[in-house]
């Protein structure tokens, strides 16, 4: 099973805590759905991802998150990738 419908795209998501709590109730409701069981068997959640062979999703994402600072930062410095990253803005900030 994979979790790449869960975090299509996650690499580039500005992830709140909500957010990453969200996911992990829907990957536990998933996980549950795909072994049959139901909330009332309170299988604990380490053990039902020892049964897929799964890692949480949210350690998915985050490792995702690395793998792309890694790709962004073996650009080149010309890149607009690269140059967005480093860039600086000036004057100051409007409200709203």
């Amino acid at each position: 099973m994979s979790v790449g419908c869960l975090t299509y795209s996650s690499e580039t998501w500005l992830m709140k805590v909500e957010h990453e709590m969200k996911l992990d109730r829907t990957e536990m409701k998933m996980i549950r759905w795909t072994c049959r069981f139901t909330l009332k068997e309170s299988k604990k959640r380490a053990e039902l991802r020892e049964l897929l062979a799964l890692d949480p999703v949210s350690l998915v994402t985050k490792n995702g998150r690395l793998r792309w600072f890694g790709h962004v930062e073996r650009k080149d410095d010309v890149d607009w990738i690269k140059y967005c990253t480093v860039m600086e803005i000036d004057g100051i900030r409007q409200m709203g």
